[in-house]
Parts: structure tokens; sequence; C-alpha cells
């Protein structure tokens, strides 16, 4: 089935980059597999912005990756390269398919993503819980608790922004793991713009940015 998924998502892809994507695309968005045995690559903003379709841009471990989305569910969005997809949900990562680390780590009912992270209150916790399939790891707990930082100026594409920080403390002690996630929230929106979040010990963290903002009361 998650074949399946890759596939159709590829067909898909492949459909919206006849007329969203030039001829660079193909040739520029990296997989995040190139990230993880270390060969470096830099995706230009111009080849970025000459995307029309909403895209994520990934960044990790010095290679860089485009995911652009092809469908949505409320907060919930697919976004797909060219062999894997990324689920996120209200901005956070909750499902990678087709890395050498896959993950799934659903939100909980009542989560501080779901209700509205810039209204979250300090010292909030949730309990998730985190499969690996392909480490047979299933039912992982991971706490997460929430503190807010500062308005921050921060980097977006080659613009420079502020945006309200938000840091979320994550702890799985089955795995004896703790990292820190790094949100910057749109002020006027609440959407996450860009975001560093840690998914595994196996993996490197993420670097984030939407790309642009989608229109009011569309899905980040």
């Amino acid at each position: 089935p998650v074949n399946l998924l890759i596939r159709g998502g590829l067909l898909a892809l492949a459909a919206l980059c006849l007329p969203a994507c030039n001829s660079v695309t193909a040739d520029s968005i990296e997989t995040f597999n190139r990230a993880l045995s270390g060969k470096v690559n830099e995706i230009p903003v111009a080849q970025i912005r000459a995307v029309t379709a909403d895209s994520l841009l990934i960044k990790a471990a010095g290679a860089e990756a485009l995911y652009v989305k092809l469908s949505s569910d409320g907060g919930r969005v697919n976004w797909y390269g060219l062999t894997e997809e990324v689920q996120t949900s209200h901005g956070r990562i909750t499902q990678l398919l087709g890395f050498k680390s896959d993950a799934l780590i659903p939100l909980v009912a009542d989560d501080p993503f779901a209700t509205g992270l810039m209204q979250v209150a300090d010292g909030t916790q949730v309990l998730r819980h985190v499969d690996y399939p392909l480490n047979y790891q299933t039912g992982l707990e991971q706490y997460a608790t929430y503190y807010r930082g500062p308005v921050e100026n921060v980097q977006i594409l080659d613009r420079v922004e502020s945006h309200q920080r938000i840091d979320e403390v994550i702890r799985m002690p089955q795995l004896n793991y703790e990292a820190i996630n790094y949100y910057w929230l749109d002020v006027q929106s609440g959407h996450v713009r860009r975001s560093i979040q840690h998914l595994s010990p196996e993996m490197p963290a993420l670097d984030i940015t939407l790309t642009r903002l989608p229109p009011a009361g569309d899905a980040p």
C-alpha cells in the first residue's frame, strides 16, 4: 500500500508539474535521502519561486529538497517530492513515507497544533505515540512541552520577517532521546512559516520553510 501511495503521488506530481513547474524542477528537486548520504546541494530561490504550486523547502545535513502540495484535508497536508511523501498537520510533520527512516507521529485530541499553537500556554504538555515502521518500533511515547519564545526576525527564503517563536521540548524515554523543536508563526494568521523539527534519533534536524503563506482560511 505504501508503494502504491508513493507511485500515485509521483504520477499526480508529474501531472501537476506540466503547467506549474519549469524544466529545472526534475533536475533541482533533491530527495531527502541525499541529505542522509551527506551530498550537498542548494536550490536557488528563483527556482523555488518558479514553482507555482504551494511547496515546502526542507533542509537537512547540507542538502535541500522541495516538496509540492498535492492534497489537503483541513489542517492536514500531503507534500510530494520525487520519491517521498511528507505529511504535515497544522505545520507539524506527522508522517514520512519513502525515506530511509519513515515515521508516523499523529496529533492527539486537543493537540496544541490543532487548537492553535499561537495560543498555547507555557508548560502545556501532550503525550503522542510514534511509530518507526522500518525499525519495527510502534507506540513509542513522545512527551512534548511548549514554551512561548520571543517575536524574532527569521529568514524566509531571501527575506527577513518577524515571527512568533514557539519552542517544543520533546522527550522519548524509551529511546533516551530529547530534542527541542522550534516553530516560527506568522503573527497575523498563526500559520507555521518556518520550523526546525527533530523526528528521530537517527535523522538530522529538518529545517522547514513554507514557501508562501496560504490564503486566509486555507490549511498551512
